[in-house]
Formats: structure tokens, C-alpha cells, sequence
């Protein structure tokens, strides 16, 4: 017995010990895969890391480079000389910010990029440098002591945007690298192609209707020269493509004549142009709404801005007459104020002004009182943004003095800057002293296809002939120099200081473009 249970305690001994090899061998095996699984994952783990770092660093320079697809042709890069005085090609010079200055001052940019243009905000610096002078120092940096009349030939003082030579029909050296001068607007001449072969096709009877059509946005500034051109559209688009009373379309469901267009929404004024088939449009009596520059694919920081595909009809051409300021403002004066009692001009001016505050866009109510304003051409061009506070004089009597600028810069800086961004974008800005000269008439020809500068019969009193009308009455000599003392002129300029700045800026870019090639 005690054989037999030793040997049985032996097998079992044997057994066990077999079975713990057993399960050690299966414990090591599984242990060894489990850390062999723990290797791998950290293995994937950091490939993972790896990758993603090289995806966040590759995001980050798309981002540097404005996500721009380099390989498109429309946003190639061309390096200029710009130390000669010859013509650029006609792509918008720009200068990177952050780059090296001796590549930021070759680098143009194609006009259809969807960049904004850096030379407007070389305009912009360059205007308002002149804005923040001292006004004495102003008056004298554009010559207004010897433009009293004395002398035949005007001066310009210091001339800062090269009038002397422009005035001659000549083209300044270094003109095409100006800091004053903006580019044109990106699509004025396909704009311009669009609209004469869209007159000649309605003319001919070739057109069906006035589908994907371009139409004439005129901002028409009170007696500066609107009843003129809208006489010279009749004229040279007929009748019938033009809204009867002054230009102005008539609102849907209105009395009124004049529907008040520059406060309409461009959905509006879109089933306007459908409907009635006009080519025209004038705004007299509200600010320039910057809205309407979208339905030519436009900003006020000229970039390309895509075109709703659901609304490509109409596409806008931008046209405007500006007049010396002291001159509009005498003349709306004597238009519109001359009969009251009592009729000093300045009284006139500072009860236009107190009446602001009732004005509504759009609206009827004291819609006329803004034609008093100091600055008008800002007030207009801003949106409306221009502040129409005025200075009291203090311990004088100053019922018949004319009431003081707002010179805060807080309030006028803004305001001034948008307009210069909004006249950038226009495509026509005649100066209304040679509108219907030779200057002017070249000008419209070239833009709209207008030939004839005789106005036909209707509304208007004046020189048919030359291009002259007014509403009513008889023209009359605006003439502020002639008309004021030196001291009340010279008060007068200097409260209109923007509007004096953007006039002649004006005039300077108009003339330019029209003698000078590729600017």
C-alpha cells in the first residue's frame, strides 16, 4: 500500500508540475502579445503625432498666403522698374505689406484679383495728409491768393496734383506711380463695351429687351450740372430709355414723380430696369448708397467681388458732376433761397442746416436742406455719414454770420475716407465747368457712346446749343469770388476744406485719364 501511494503521489506531482509549466508557458506567451500590442499602438501613435504636425504647419502657411492658388494666371505677379517714367502694363500696382521694400515697390497684382487695391489706400493717406493742414497752410498749398480772378491762367500753388500740366493737355512725368492717383475700377471698360452695343442693339430694333443689361447710375449733386446731363442722355439715348421727370425713376405704387431711386434696395431697382427698360437713373436728394456697387462686382477697398448669379442684370456704370463748392453753394442759394426773407446767404445756410435734423433718406421731409451743407460731396459720398453739427460763434451776433465748420477730425476722418474709397469706384467724374467742352464731350464719348451735346426740346431753360440748362428761371453767374468779400470767401472755402480737396483730386484724375495713356 504504501508502494502504490507513493506512486500515486508521484504521478500527481509529475502532473502538476506539467501543468505549471503549462500554464507559464501560456501566461509568457500571452504577456509577450500584450506587449507587443503596447508597442505598436505607441508606434501608431506617434506616426499620428508626426503627421499632424506636418498637417497643422501646412494649414498654417496656406493661411499666411491667403489660401491663394498660386498656379491661377489671374493672380500673377509681375515685377516692373518703376524708376523710369514709362507706362505700366494694365494690371493694378500694389505693394505687399511684409514684404522687402525693394520687392514691395515692383509687385503688381492682375485686376481681377479678389485683393483689395493698395493704391487706394495710398490715395486715401495722400488726401488726408492734405486734409489735416492747418487751413491757412492749405490755402496756400493750392494757390487761392492768386486765383482772384486777376489773372487769366489759374494757379495751383504747389500744385500737388500736377493741374498745370493737366490743364495743358499735358501728361506730368512719373504720373503712373502718382500716390494720388487710384486705379480705375476694375470693369468700367467691359462695362462701357456692354452699354454702347447694348444702346446700338436697342436702337436698331436688334434687342429684345433690356436684359443683361448695363444702366447709367448718375449722381446727380444739386446745381452742379444734372439737369445738363440728363438733357444730353435724352438726347443721345432718346426719350424712351429714360425715366420723364428729371431722370428720376417713379416708385411702384407712388404719386410721386421722383421716387427717390438712391434709397431703394438693389432688388428694387433690379425689377425696375427689368420692367421699364430704362439705361438711366438719376439719385438727386440721397446719399450714394455703397450698396449699389455690389451689382458691379465692386468695393470700396477695390476688390473683385463676385456677381449673383441669380441677379447679373443690371450692372451699373458709375457718373457723376462735380462743381467748384463755393460756386454750387452760391448757386443753390441763389436757385433756392434767393426770394426769402431775409435773404443773406449766410442766414440761408445756417436755417438749411438747423432743418437737418428732420431729414429722413428717402423721405420727403426736409429732403432740400442738405443741398446748405458744408462738405456736401462727403456727406454724399460717406453714405450719409458726415456729421451735420455746426460751431456757434460765442458773445457775437451771429444771426447773419455764416455758421462754423465741424473741424473735430473724430467726426470728419470716417466720412472722408469713404468717399474718397466710393469716388475711386466711379467711372465718370466730369467737372462741370468743361462738361460740354471738348474735355467733357471726348470723355462721355468714350464712355457711354454719346456723340451729341446739343440737348433737344424739353424741360430746361438755357443754351441747347452748348449743353447749358437749368429747371427754371435763367442761368445766373455763381461766381463766390465775385459774389463775396475776400474774407467771407476765404471763411467759406476753408469750412468746405474736404469738398475743395476732392474737387480738385477729381479733376486731376479725370484729366489724367483722358491724356494720359494706361492710368
Amino acid at each position: 500500500m504504501n508502494i502504490n501511494t507513493n506512486n500515486r503521489i508521484n504521478r500527481r506531482r509529475r502532473h502538476n508540475r506539467q501543468q505549471q509549466r503549462r500554464s507559464s508557458f501560456l501566461s509568457s506567451f500571452v504577456l509577450e502579445r500584450h506587449y507587443f500590442a503596447i508597442q505598436i499602438t505607441l508606434l501608431l501613435v506617434i506616426i499620428f503625432c508626426v503627421l499632424a504636425w506636418f498637417w497643422i504647419h501646412i494649414a498654417s502657411g496656406l493661411n499666411r498666403g491667403d489660401s491663394l492658388d498660386w498656379s491661377d494666371p489671374s493672380l500673377s505677379v509681375e515685377i516692373v522698374d518703376t524708376d523710369t517714367d514709362e507706362d505700366h502694363p494694365s494690371t493694378f500696382a500694389t505693394k505687399a505689406a511684409g514684404l522687402e521694400k525693394d520687392i514691395a515697390s515692383r509687385s503688381i497684382i492682375h485686376h481681377e484679383s479678389n485683393q483689395p487695391d493698395l493704391r487706394i489706400d495710398s490715395v486715401v493717406a495722400f488726401l488726408m495728409n492734405l486734409a489735416k493742414l492747418p487751413p491757412q497752410q492749405l490755402w496756400e498749398t493750392f494757390g487761392m491768393d492768386k486765383n482772384d480772378g486777376s489773372n487769366d491762367v489759374k494757379s495751383y500753388g504747389k500744385d500737388p496734383f500736377s493741374l498745370q500740366e493737366l490743364e495743358q493737355g499735358k501728361c506730368p512725368s512719373g504720373l503712373s506711380t502718382a500716390e494720388w492717383l487710384p486705379p480705375r475700377p476694375w470693369n468700367s471698360e467691359e462695362l462701357s463695351t456692354m452699354f454702347q452695343s447694348g444702346v446700338e442693339k436697342l436702337k436698331t430694333g436688334r434687342g429684345a429687351g433690356n436684359e443683361e443689361s448695363v444702366l447709367i447710375w448718375y449722381e446727380h449733386i444739386s446745381k452742379a450740372g444734372g439737369t445738363t446731363f440728363c438733357g444730353l442722355a435724352k438726347t443721345n439715348l432718346g426719350r424712351r430709355l429714360v425715366p420723364r421727370y428729371f431722370c428720376m425713376p417713379k416708385r411702384v405704387g407712388s404719386t410721386d414723380l421722383d421716387g427717390r431711386v438712391g434709397s431703394w434696395t438693389n432688388e428694387e431697382l433690379i425689377g425696375y430696369t427689368k420692367r421699364e427698360g430704362h439705361l438711366l437713373v438719376a439719385n438727386e436728394w440721397d446719399p450714394f448708397n455703397h450698396d449699389k456697387l455690389q451689382l458691379s462686382g465692386r468695393t470700396l477697398d477695390g476688390k473683385k467681388l463676385p456677381l449673383d448669379p441669380q441677379h447679373t442684370s443690371p450692372q451699373l456704370l458709375f457718373v457723376t458732376t462735380l462743381r467748384d463748392p463755393l460756386d454750387r453753394l452760391l448757386s443753390a442759394y441763389l436757385f433756392f433761397g434767393a426770394g426769402e426773407s431775409p435773404s443773406h446767404f449766410g442766414v440761408w445756410i445756417r436755417r438749411n442746416i438747423g432743418r437737418i435734423r428732420r431729414y429722413k433718406i428717402g423721405q420727403k421731409g426736409a429732403f432740400r436742406s442738405n443741398i446748405a451743407r458744408y462738405n456736401v460731396i462727403v456727406w454724399r459720398y460717406s453714405g450719409g455719414n458726415l456729421e451735420h453739427r455746426v460751431s456757434k460763434p460765442s458773445g457775437q451776433q451771429h444771426e447773419t454770420l455764416f455758421p462754423l465748420p465741424m473741424t473735430d477730425e473724430n467726426l470728419w476722418k470716417d466720412p472722408f475716407e469713404a468717399a474718397i474709397r466710393a469716388l475711386s469706384q466711379q467711372d465718370l467724374i466730369l467737372p462741370m465747368d468743361i462738361m460740354s467742352k471738348e474735355e467733357g464731350v471726348e470723355a462721355m464719348r468714350r464712355l457711354l457712346g454719346w456723340n451729341n451735346v446739343a440737348i433737344q426740346k424739353g424741360k430746361g431753360k438755357g443754351d441747347r446749343e452748348s449743353g447749358h440748362i437749368v429747371t427754371t428761371g435763367k442761368i445766373r453767374n455763381s461766381n463766390a469770388r465775385e459774389y463775396l468779400s475776400d474774407e467771407e470767401y476765404q471763411f467759406l472755402w476753408s469750412a468746405n476744406w474736404l469738398d475743395n480737396i476732392l474737387v480738385l483730386w477729381c479733376r486731376a484724375v479725370f484729366l489724367a485719364r483722358l491724356h494720359c495713356n494706361d492710368v
